[in-house]
């Protein structure tokens, strides 16, 4: 479906979902202005996620809102649970991208944002934001390899975060208000209410009008085999629909906003930016200008919200600077522009605000590991160290404890194979941070370069029971299984792997090897044979919905 169109634009989505930040013009350094290129990245969950795994929520009585009239949240057709699949099936397929980088640290700094708005939209009782049943909404960000400035939402909860947006965004504040916003289209459930409007009750339908949107936004002749139908004609339909949508997403998010204590301000400075940007563009105005209402009445509307509340100074989080800098690096994806990026990290260096330098040290430090200049990277990660201490000590909320610094030294610690060292300071980071994604990967990796394959055999399966669609810990049990020499659950994890990705022949031809292998017991033996069997239905389903569709 998608190998002509490897590197996606997410402008498509901007048309599709009215759910896209976007602009031309990237931040400034001594060299001038950067202007903004594109790329795409993925996703680090896999379709397939039951609701069931979602942690359960009351619902709560909402408030009535002033918003645009795009009629009730519950007129929606598609169902919280549709939703959710539909968001699934088109990770699936965005996942295969090579541009997907699942950078666990960036995972946690997102995700861990996220789960501070979801909060401050329940304080606020924002309308959408609870579920019933078995469905509780739950948001998942990931990371888009990308510099222009972005991010966009999905059915079922997915926001995209390009890394652009990462490295243009002044304060974390204003990085909040553009998730809020992404927020307020999930929440008012405008995905649902437009393919609820287009009548087709396929997933891989609905899948494919996204996804072809994606294609024709690269290479408007690479898709004209993926949109057929009616497909051209939704995305035109979209477009006045989606000026609604901007508005009443921007007033949702800037509810969200207030609710988590972040700086309202945030939303209009970083409008206003945005303005600015789009005035200096050489290839005229951009997609996002065309399409979405990013007009002096939009930044009106926020700046007048914002006139009525007290003026509140919010520290941007201390993660949220070495983020930036890390960002820069996911998306310089050539060596030759090294040289460039360090002048520029060198600069911040020596800017007087400390938040500043520990931006630079830390890029700096992350800059010289990459290239394996390990006694460089050591010293700049030490300053950075330094001014996280200095910072805490000045009465600075941010925790001494940093873990885009504690695992940028474990992973020096890995490069110089110190691994009982590596694996003290990642035991250490995940007492504080027992949840975070990359002190647990860290873990796993280093125990296993330790040949301890118990333990992460044991950790791995406990998350993939949780997490079944999340290829990365398949990708662990996997690796797991074959140090302990335990081939039959080797193979049936490679499938489970394969399974997540929508490599349905592939998932197969592991699940015969599994069978073949010989060294399973009884019961392993039964669960890969109805397993494997599974798996085969699965994928005759989604055939039998191709041939539907086509």
């Amino acid at each position: 479906m998608m190998k002509n169109s490897r590197s996606f634009s997410c402008r498509a989505f901007a048309l599709l979902l009215a759910c896209s930040v976007e602009s031309g013009a990237v931040w400034s350094q001594n060299s001038g202005n950067r202007i903004a290129e594109e790329n795409l990245n993925h996703v680090t969950r896999q379709p397939g996620a039951q609701s069931e795994f979602a942690p359960p929520s009351k619902q709560v009585q909402q408030p009535n809102l002033v918003l645009p009239d795009l009629g009730d949240i519950s007129s929606a057709s598609l169902s919280p649970v549709d939703e959710k699949k539909l968001g699934q099936r088109i990770m699936r397929e965005i996942r295969r991208d090579p541009d997907y980088t699942a950078d666990p640290v960036t995972y946690d700094y997102l995700n861990t944002l996220i789960a501070r708005l979801a909060a401050g939209a329940r304080s606020q009782k924002v309308p959408g934001i609870e579920g019933e049943g078995t469905f509780a909404l739950r948001f998942e960000l990931f990371g888009v390899k990308d510099k222009t400035i972005n991010a966009f939402a999905l059915p079922g909860g997915f926001i995209g975060v390009h890394t652009g947006l990462l490295v243009a965004a002044d304060t974390e504040s204003e990085l909040a208000s553009v998730l809020g916003h992404e927020m307020g289209h999930v929440t008012q459930k405008h995905i649902a209410r437009m393919y609820g409007q287009q009548g087709t009750n396929s997933m891989i339908a609905l899948a494919s009008i996204i996804l072809a949107a994606i294609a024709v936004s690269r290479n408007p002749n690479a898709a004209q085999g993926i949109a057929v139908g009616g497909q051209a004609l939704a995305i035109q339909n979209q477009l006045s629909y989606s000026r609604d949508a901007e508005r009443e997403a921007d007033r949702v998010g800037f509810q969200i906003l207030q609710g988590s204590g972040f700086d309202p301000q945030g939303m209009p400075d970083f409008f206003a930016r945005l303005q600015r940007a789009n005035s200096i563009m050489e290839s005229g105005v951009p997609g996002y200008v065309r399409t979405h209402p990013l007009t002096t009445d939009r930044i009106a509307d926020m700046q007048d919200r914002v006139r009525g509340l007290a003026a509140v100074r919010v520290p941007s989080s201390i993660e949220f600077y070495m983020l930036k800098a890390r960002a820069q690096l996911i998306q310089t994806t050539s060596t030759s522009n090294f040289p460039e990026l360090k002048q520029y990290f060198e600069s911040l260096t020596r800017k007087p605000e400390p938040r500043k330098q520990l931006e630079g040290f830390y890029g700096l430090g992350i800059m010289a590991l990459k290239q394996q200049r390990l006694a460089d990277a050591d010293i700049n990660l030490q300053k950075a160290k330094a001014l996280v201490l200095q910072l805490a000590n000045n009465g600075s909320p941010f925790n001494k404890l940093s873990p885009a610094i504690e695992i940028a030294n474990i992973e020096i610690l890995i490069a110089k194979n110190q691994l009982e060292a590596a694996l003290k300071q990642v035991n250490q980071l995940k007492a504080v941070y027992p949840t975070s994604r990359s002190a647990n990967f860290y873990w796993a990796d280093i125990e296993l370069k330790m040949k301890n394959s118990s333990p992460v055999i044991a950790w791995a399966k406990q998350q993939a029971r949780i997490n079944p669609t999340e290829t990365s810990y398949w990708e662990i049990l996997a690796r797991a299984y074959a140090l302990a020499d335990q081939k039959a659950l080797h193979h049936a994890a490679l499938a489970e792997r394969y399974v997540s990705e929508g490599a349905w022949v592939g998932a197969l031809e592991q699940m015969k090897f599994a069978k073949l292998a010989g060294d399973a017991d009884f019961y392993q033996s039964s669960e890969i044979d109805a397993r494997a069997r599974q798996i085969q239905e699965l994928y005759r389903q989604e055939l039998r919905e191709e041939g539907r569709r086509q």
